[in-house]
């Protein structure tokens, strides 16, 4: 079994180091020509392994690296290739939203399958439903199990559970299991465009409770930013968000800042969230405290279930 990271994220060197892996310059080199193309190769064997690739980015050039290293591990006789992706780009793209569109989630599943792909390892799709494109095991991981003990430590009593639109209702109402006596809401949110909420209303009540919103992931933080606002003037004691993949977008540190939020709480499934977040400190305002919790223990312990065969029901559980 050997591990590799396209990136130097927090997150992959925890998730090596727990493995007690080779260093990333000492196993894999990705080169660069000028004209932007990249070439991975292995500097050392890796015929007949069990080979682990970690996927922590989310642009165009992340999704282009991670294919050609999966090419080349496949061309240099790796037995399994198995992909830790936790935030899994074109999520969103999980259906026809309109006329001659694409589902970008159905063809990004198509070409990891031809590239080669053993398994997938991944943290809160946007849709459960996307799964279902892959051909191959996915071990598709619930965040709710990385900020249960973290939102239980704030002792917070007369908790609502608000989910931010109709999609997200499940995640939160799984995730209000956890938590004795907490209630739930659902905000009902119309778009005209990507990115731009054009009507919020609320449903149900969060008058004189301490509201928790709970999503898989938040691009520019507007939705979050209004629906802050809206809950506090429902009567809300205090609002917190949780979401799992903070991808902080431009524009999305200065809408945190000036939301109506107590504190946001996100995962490290976004590798450049920490130098997102230096800039956020310098940001003149009141702003709510962001705390990052990490997922590295429920992908080492599913890393090991994979390798051992052993199931993940316990690990996945809320």
């Amino acid at each position: 079994m050997k591990i590799f990271s396209l990136n130097k994220s927090d997150l992959s060197k925890k998730i090596i180091q727990n493995f007690q892996s080779e260093e990333i310059d000492n196993q894999l080199k990705i080169d660069k020509f000028s004209d932007g193309e990249f070439c991975p190769f292995f500097k050392k064997s890796i015929r007949g392994e069990d080979i682990f690739i970690i996927a922590d980015g989310h642009t165009s050039d992340d999704i282009i690296k991670l294919l050609l290293v999966i090419d080349a591990s496949k061309r240099s006789g790796a037995k399994k290739i198995n992909v830790i992706y936790p935030y899994v780009p074109y999520s969103r793209s999980d259906k026809m939203d309109s006329l001659r569109t694409t589902i970008g989630a159905k063809l990004l599943s198509d070409v990891l399958q031809v590239a080669g792909i053993s398994n997938l390892i991944c943290i809160d799709l946007h849709s459960e439903s996307i799964s279902g494109f892959y051909n191959i095991p996915v071990i598709h991981l619930s965040s709710g199990r990385i900020f249960i003990d973290y939102l239980k430590s704030l002792n917070i009593d007369n908790i609502c559970f608000t989910a931010p639109d109709a999609g997200a209702s499940k995640r939160n109402q799984r995730l209000a299991k956890a938590f004795y006596n907490s209630t739930n809401a659902t905000i009902n949110k119309t778009r005209n465009i990507p990115n731009e909420v054009a009507k919020m209303e609320l449903i149900g009540t969060v008058k004189d409770k301490n509201v928790i919103i709970y999503d898989d992931m938040s691009d520019t933080f507007g939705t979050i930013s209004k629906a802050s606002k809206l809950i506090i003037e429902n009567g809300a004691l205090s609002v917190r968000a949780v979401i799992t993949h903070g991808v902080l977008s431009e524009g999305s540190l200065e809408n945190i800042a000036n939301s109506c939020l107590t504190e946001l709480i996100i995962s490290d499934t976004v590798s450049m969230t920490y130098d997102k977040l230096k800039k956020y400190n310098t940001i003149q305002t009141k702003k709510p405290k962001i705390t990052v919790i990490s997922c590295s223990d429920i992908l080492i312990k599913s890393i090991y279930s994979l390798i051992t065969n052993n199931s993940i029901s316990e690990i996945n559980s809320i």
